[in-house]
């Protein structure tokens, strides 16, 4: 039993790719008498959608049997109408072609014909000077010699004249043809324009048709977002948190380390967690690792905690002896803007068990920008509000039935809050589960998920712990060591 679907090419340039193995596999037939392209997955088969540079647009995985076809039709009047502008397009082309050749071959003409009048003014130039050097040779008190003189200066001046005039002519054609050149130029511009807004057509016709795709396909597309060269889809649930990670030892106590999913390559750091006016950037964790800094950014205010994200390009942290949020974006090294916090806990009042002004905790995953925080009426207890990255307001807010005070600390996971035991006791453990999703809470134990760092119990001390959903690891400030480790989901969406 297979899940089917069928969508009309109409000359869109995408081509398809899809995973194989030896249990879930797709296949495709091309009708040539419908155009139509059918492909047929079987049950929890990967279905991969690519466009013609490799570049991958969607994927899906066939979630339940379907023998049903679905047909997925573009619609007639669009199709014929990118094809009558693509055809206009191109004569449009064709005849600025055939303009800016004829103009090429004009000015090459001009040109040719410049450079020889030259030439015979030089000539003329030096037979002139040859007759005056013969004639100061011969007697000048001479009637016959001052007329020779005479008429070699008034040949020489008419030759220059008439050469001048002709130069003079062949500039003004050359203007012309240059005019002429401009004028094809532009002509071509607004062809390939033409052409340009015809593919913008036919890319928004192919954004529809993809949309409509994920739609009527069997088991639907999901919630899904591209991360590099990583695309990662939701819903899926933490199931291990690895053992081993990577330990890079930093030195400072607290601090902040982040990753933005949208610029993997980099690394920003923050030290301490008060009277922050600065966040250095790193390209790769290897520089991290032997204090290569690649860029330092001086703040125009302070952060305070260790609670900060950065995503998209912007720093995002709460600013010190305020009840205010601040955006910072360090592509254009400018402030962006701020926002004040109503009710919102902060100064120690509801922070993580490790203190440190945490009351305001940022988190960043495959679903966007989070925050974590408690207030007087949520009686302490966490809070979860959904940010919008543009203008700092709130989405959606939820509130737990844990307190703030007893966890840890946080990280979000496909909308999913998962808090900890311990800050400092090692191992420990997630303990409270939250899912913003279906609004449901859970209560584990410690067998269930538990979390082992890499220092003794003595020295542990985590005062950060961010997820990235880029490389789907989390990030840890254990004491001075900055520590990774890789983490399972109970969904594994990647072919």
């Amino acid at each position: 039993m297979y899940g089917i679907v069928y969508f009309v090419l109409a000359s869109i340039p995408y081509d398809l790719c899809w995973a194989q193995d030896s249990t879930k596999k797709c296949s495709y037939e091309f009708l040539t008498k419908s155009d139509t392209v059918r492909i047929s997955c079987s049950e929890g088969a990967v279905l991969n959608i690519r466009d013609q540079f490799g570049n991958l647009l969607l994927s899906s995985e066939t979630e339940r049997k379907s023998d049903r076809p679905i047909i997925l039709q573009l619609n007639t009047s669009s199709v014929t109408t990118i094809r009558d502008e693509g055809e206009k397009a191109m004569e449009k082309l064709k005849d600025a072609a055939v303009l800016l050749r004829k103009s090429r071959e004009r000015m090459s003409s001009q040109i040719n014909k410049l450079n020889n009048l030259t030439t015979l003014l030089q000539k003329g130039d030096s037979e002139l000077k040859r007759d005056l050097d013969t004639l100061r040779e011969k007697d000048l008190s001479s009637p016959l010699v001052r007329e020779s003189i005479i008429a070699a200066i008034q040949n020489q001046y008419n030759f220059v004249r008439m050469g001048l005039l002709t130069q003079n002519a062949q500039l003004t054609e050359l203007i012309s043809a240059t005019v002429t050149l401009t004028t094809s130029i532009l002509k071509t511009a607004r062809a390939s324009l033409s052409q340009a807004g015809l593919t913008d057509v036919r890319f928004d016709l192919l954004n529809q048709t993809l949309q409509n795709i994920s739609n009527m396909m069997p088991g639907g597309f999901g919630k899904g977002i591209f991360f590099g060269e990583h695309t990662v889809f939701c819903p899926q649930e933490l199931v291990s948190i690895s053992k081993v990670g990577t330990i890079v030892v930093i030195g400072t106590e607290q601090g902040a380390v982040m990753r933005d999913p949208f610029t993997i390559d980099k690394m920003w750091v923050t030290f301490g967690y008060t009277d922050i006016n600065q966040i250095t950037e790193y390209n790769s964790l290897k520089d991290l690792k032997f204090e290569l800094v690649g860029k330092t950014y001086e703040l125009p205010f302070f952060c305070i905690g260790t609670g900060h994200v950065v995503f998209k390009k912007a720093l995002f942290c709460q600013k010190m002896f305020t009840s205010k949020i601040v955006k910072y974006d360090l592509a254009q090294n400018r402030w962006m803007g701020e926002r004040q916090l109503e009710n919102v806990g902060v100064h120690n009042t509801y922070p993580y068990q490790s203190g440190k002004f945490s009351d305001i905790d940022f988190a960043v995953d495959e679903l966007g920008l989070w925050m974590v925080y408690a207030t007087n009426e949520s009686k302490g207890n966490i809070v979860i509000s959904k940010i919008n990255p543009d203008d700092l307001s709130f989405e959606q807010t939820w509130i737990t039935e844990i307190p703030k005070r007893s966890v840890g600390n946080t990280f979000m996971i496909c909308g999913i809050l998962y808090a900890t035991d311990s800050y400092e006791q090692i191992p420990t453990y997630i303990k409270y589960m939250y899912d913003t999703n279906t609004v449901k809470e859970k209560i584990l134990t410690e067998k269930q998920l538990p979390f082992r760092n890499s220092l003794k119990s003595e020295y542990a001390r985590v005062y950060t712990l961010d997820y990235s959903p880029a490389d789907r690891v989390l990030y840890s400030w254990n004491h001075g060591h900055v520590e990774i480790f890789p983490v399972s989901f109970s969904r594994e969406d990647e072919p």
